[in-house]
């Protein structure tokens, strides 16, 4: 097989909500850019619970749009194992994520991004800036100015840079089964936190559309399809199975370092999701778009260096989604007790926090001193920092 060089200004791997963001926010710019996509269509497989905070678009100036909106939410609740739960009546959106996807990619080649799919990288030369690409039965070679890794988790483009070791995310990953239901009828999104079923992540029944819903489980345990089926079985869960999906969400926190000469990693690749709900589109398309304007930037200054591009990372480290409240607040969810969790619905009863106020909050701080619930007197000091993690979450997009 013939191997042809291709040379762009911009080369980026993946066409994710990452990928995508990047190569618009290259591309508006002028430069040229293409986008490496190994799959033959964008967005599929789905492998994502995909909902969204209306937020989340918000943000990036995105409106929504029926083309990949599934279904309009207006209600989240984290439900307990003893029954009660706590909600937010806050705006969200059930996803095509195939459709939103492809929306989001269109929008990239409709400001000059090209687009190739079926295009799977399988060499990086790091220094040369160089991919060997297998595309259209041939081999190809394509130089960039610079390389924006958006391939999803364990990025092959973030361990040929350096930035990621050998298996270092085989502890950063959670695993995520889920399966698409007809005939079960949910309003909005509902999470169930539960130790003997999800150890180390939750369960999720997000509607869909009409009778229809996204039911998923992230966790930490090998047997997901087990566990999710138990689940399924102790809800009486009366429904047809229309699909299925499965994947892996980083719940770690971020790569330490997401930039090298000519290199910049987003999305999933970086390990920036949001730890507490495993959310990953609004983290993807924020670290994208940042990567996109710091490229942009960069060829502008005809600065490539590593110097330069540090700034990429000093930024997403400012984004509210990247603040260290989220990670502490997993790690201190990841700690508790069947009991702890039992006794955290006791805490919160039934309970609507949508507009709670700063009395309420110390409120419920103050009632865990009581003595049946004594078992939660180890978390009281992360109270303030869970707070804050969950308002961040809802401000910014889970």
């Amino acid at each position: 097989m013939s191997e042809e060089l291709l040379e762009y200004d911009v080369v980026v791997v993946g066409a994710g909500p990452a990928g995508s963001n990047a190569a618009y926010e290259c591309a508006k710019n002028g430069y040229k850019v293409v986008i490496l996509e190994e799959d033959p269509v964008v967005g599929v497989p789905v492998q994502c619970g995909e909902g969204l905070s209306c937020f989340a678009l918000q943000h990036l100036d995105i409106k929504p749009d029926d083309g990949f909106v599934s279904a309009n939410i207006s209600r989240l609740r984290v439900i307990f194992t003893n029954g009660n739960w706590m909600s937010v009546h806050d705006g969200g959106y059930e996803l095509d994520r195939d459709k939103f996807d492809q929306f989001l990619v269109k929008r990239a080649t409709d400001v000059g991004s090209e687009l190739l799919t079926s295009a799977k990288v399988i060499e990086f030369d790091s220094k040369e800036k160089i991919l060997k690409v297998t595309y259209n039965k041939k081999i190809m070679l394509v130089k960039a100015k610079i390389v924006i890794g958006a391939d999803g988790p364990k990025s092959n483009i973030a361990a040929w840079s350096g930035l990621l070791q050998k298996d270092q995310w085989r502890d950063k990953l959670i695993r995520a089964y889920e399966l698409k239901m007809e005939g079960v009828d949910v309003n909005g999104f509902d999470m169930y936190f539960d130790v003997d079923i999800a150890p180390g992540g939750y369960v999720w029944v997000f509607q869909k559309g009409e009778n229809i819903a996204n039911v998923g489980i992230a966790t930490t345990a090998k047997d997901t399809a087990k566990r999710l089926d138990k689940f399924i079985q102790q809800k009486k869960i009366d429904g047809k199975v229309i699909g299925k999906t499965a994947g892996a969400i980083p719940y770690k926190g971020p790569l330490e370092k997401t930039y090298a000469d000519g290199i910049l990693i987003a999305g999933d690749a970086a390990g920036s999701t949001n730890p507490v709900f495993l959310g990953g589109i609004s983290t993807a398309m924020q670290t994208g778009s940042l990567a996109g304007k710091t490229a942009a930037e960069s060829l502008k200054a005809d600065d490539f260096s590593e110097g330069f591009l540090s700034r990429y990372q000093k930024r997403w480290k400012k984004l509210p989604l990247a603040d260290k409240s989220l990670l502490e607040t997993a790690k201190v969810m990841h700690e508790f007790t069947p009991e702890m969790w039992e006794k955290m619905g006791e805490l919160v009863g039934k309970s609507d926090v949508t507009n709670i106020t700063a009395f309420g909050k110390l409120r419920v701080v103050l009632k865990a001193f009581y003595p049946k619930y004594w078992s939660l007197i180890p978390v009281v000091p992360y109270m303030p920092t869970v707070m804050k993690a969950f308002s961040i979450t809802r401000k910014w997009g889970w």
